[in-house]
């Protein structure tokens, strides 16, 4: 598409979405729920993906040179999903702790409101890689839990290609998250080698994967719903 094209294509989005009333953060959320093409990365970037991703499947690499991959993998997919959204620090050292990832919007997504979409993510959150040959335990979900708090942040992306422990909801690092929701309202979302697939499949987004696991989690908890009022409460008052 030429440039003369390609401004007018743009010029009649945006009167449509001024005439309607809407904002482009509301044209972002609407195609993050359809799980849309828009919020994917360009041929470009999937392609630098597909190769890290295909490295992870690979019996050529040892778990460290793998774990490197993964955490580029991470890095790239929050960085070119959506140009110009995310600010991505790798390898960020505070007085106690390394953080693989610290991802914050950049101030053009503020601006446009694009924040706003996703609230879950709050002002920036923290994602730990970890490519482990078994699914991390709750020892080091405990840990990540510690940093969060420390923080002070809401949300934490475990990205694990093997997932996490726990049998059961309540079992194991499985377990330990929903607690830490509940009691806390800190959320750690577990991104393991079949999401990634999704993604690598086309199948879905990195925006619409965290928002569609943070609603399971938070809804999985959230108990308020089923706590009615009682026929005899007012009776005890007395």
């Amino acid at each position: 598409m030429k440039k003369d094209e390609k401004n007018e294509s743009f010029t009649k989005i945006d009167e449509l979405l001024d005439n309607g009333g809407y904002t482009l953060a509301d044209y972002i959320e609407y195609y993050g729920q359809r799980k849309s093409k828009l919020l994917m990365m360009n041929d470009d970037s999937y392609n630098l993906f597909c190769n890290l991703y295909s490295d992870l499947l690979s019996n050529k690499y040892g778990q460290d040179e793998k774990g490197a991959r993964l955490e580029e993998l991470t890095a790239l997919l929050f960085s070119k999903s959506v140009r110009n959204v995310f600010n991505v620090y790798r390898n960020c050292r505070t007085s106690t702790n390394e953080i693989d990832l610290v991802i914050s919007w950049t101030e053009n997504a503020r601006l446009s409101g694009i924040n706003n979409i996703y609230p879950c993510f709050g002002d920036y959150f923290l994602c730990e890689c970890k490519n482990y040959k078994e699914p991390v335990t709750v020892t080091y979900i405990g840990k990540f839990c510690s940093l969060m708090s420390v923080s002070d942040i809401n949300l934490g992306i475990m990205i694990s290609w093997e997932g996490i422990s726990g049998r059961g909801k309540w079992d194991a690092s499985k377990g330990l998250i929903k607690k830490v929701a509940l009691r806390e309202n800190r959320y750690i979302i577990v991104i393991d080698k079949d999401d990634l697939k999704q993604i690598f499949e086309k199948q879905t987004n990195i925006f619409s994967l965290i928002y569609d696991k943070y609603l399971a989690l938070k809804n999985d908890i959230d108990y308020s719903k089923y706590i009615k009022k009682h026929g005899a409460q007012d009776i005890i008052r007395l």
